[in-house]
C-alpha cells in the first residue's frame, strides 16, 4: 500500500509539472482619446477619471495624453494615480500649445495603464508626414492574472488624404502582435482615424498572417465614437480595439460597447471629444 501511495504521489507531481492547472482571465479592456488639454481640461480630467473608475477596466489605452512639465499637468500620471494603476507613457508630438493663458511646450503622447505587472515596453516609430505629424505606437507585455498579454496602443494620422500612410501605420502596429511569440494573446487599440471596414484596414489585414477580430463589430455595435458635440460632423467609429488569435487556449469576446458619450457634470460637459470603447474578454488555457 505504501508503494502504491508513493507511485500515485509521483504520478500526480509529474502531471502537475507537465499539465499545469488551467488559467482563465476575464478582463475589461478600454481605449480613450483624452483630447490633450482642449476644452475645459481642468473639469474634464476628473470626469474622465471618475468614469473610468465606474467602468472598472483592467487595461486602459489612452491617446493624446497631455503633458506640460512647466505646469506639472500630466493626464496619464493623474489618471493612473487616482484609479490605482501602474502605467507606461510614451511622449510624442511635442509642440507649443496654449495652456493656462500662455504658449507652453507640451507633449501629446500615448499611455497604457493596468492592474497587471509590466514586463517590457517599446516605442515603435510609425510612418509619418510633415502634415500628419509624428506618429508612434506604444507596445508593452504585461502579466495579468497568470496571462501574458501583448498590448499595443496607437494613434494614426488624422489627415483624410493619408490613406496609404495610415494603412502602413495600421499594418506595422498589427505586426507587433503577429511577431509576438511569448504572449498568450494580443490587443491593439486606439484612435485609428479610419473606419473598421475602410481601405486602410483591408490593406493592413491582407498582409497579416494571424487572425484579427475587431471587438465592437463582433458584438453588433456600430455606434460612432469621434467628434462628439459641439461638432456638427457625423459620428464615425474610428476608435477601435482589435484582438489577435491566441497563441494557445481559447478567446471569447463576452461583450463590447461605447461609453463616455454623454455630457455629465454641472453644467454638463463631455469628458472628451471622443467616446471610449471597451470590451470584456475571456481567455482560458
Amino acid at each position: 500500500m505504501k508503494f502504491v501511495g508513493l507511485a500515485s504521489w509521483v504520478l500526480a507531481k509529474i502531471k502537475a509539472i507537465l499539465l499545469p492547472d488551467p488559467v482563465a482571465l476575464t478582463a475589461r479592456i478600454l481605449s480613450l482619446n483624452t483630447w490633450k488639454n482642449d476644452g475645459e481640461y481642468d473639469r474634464r480630467l476628473p470626469l474622465m477619471t471618475s468614469e473610468l473608475l465606474r467602468l472598472q477596466p483592467q487595461i486602459i489605452l489612452l491617446q493624446e495624453c497631455f503633458l506640460c512639465s512647466e505646469t506639472g499637468d500630466d493626464t496619464a500620471a493623474s489618471i493612473a494615480k487616482e484609479i490605482g494603476m501602474d502605467y507606461v507613457f510614451a511622449p510624442a508630438r511635442q509642440k507649443p500649445r496654449r495652456h493656462r493663458g500662455e504658449s507652453r511646450l507640451t507633449q501629446s503622447g500615448l499611455a497604457i495603464l493596468s492592474h497587471g505587472v509590466f514586463d517590457s515596453n517599446e516605442v515603435i516609430p510609425l510612418p509619418s508626414s510633415d502634415v500628419g505629424g509624428e506618429r508612434i505606437a506604444l507596445s508593452v507585455v504585461l502579466e495579468l492574472e497568470g496571462m501574458r498579454i501583448r498590448v499595443v496602443c496607437s494613434h494614426f494620422s488624422h489627415i483624410r488624404a493619408e490613406t496609404s500612410i495610415r494603412a502602413r501605420q495600421v499594418a506595422l502596429s498589427m505586426t507587433q502582435l503577429c511577431d509576438d511569440r511569448i504572449s498568450d494573446f494580443g490587443v491593439l487599440g486606439g484612435d485609428f482615424n479610419c473606419l473598421p471596414d475602410g481601405p486602410e484596414i483591408e490593406e493592413a489585414l491582407s498582409g497579416i498572417p494571424v487572425g484579427m477580430t475587431n471587438a465592437l463589430p463582433s458584438q453588433g455595435c456600430s455606434e460612432g465614437t469621434s467628434l462628439l458635440p459641439p461638432s456638427s460632423r457625423p459620428l464615425r467609429q474610428i476608435d477601435q480595439i482589435w484582438l489577435s488569435d491566441p497563441s494557445h487556449g481559447e478567446l471569447l469576446i463576452a461583450d463590447a460597447g461605447v461609453d463616455l458619450n454623454r455630457p455629465i457634470g454641472d453644467p454638463p460637459i463631455y469628458p472628451s471629444d471622443h467616446a471610449a470603447v471597451w470590451l470584456d474578454v475571456v481567455m482560458s488555457r
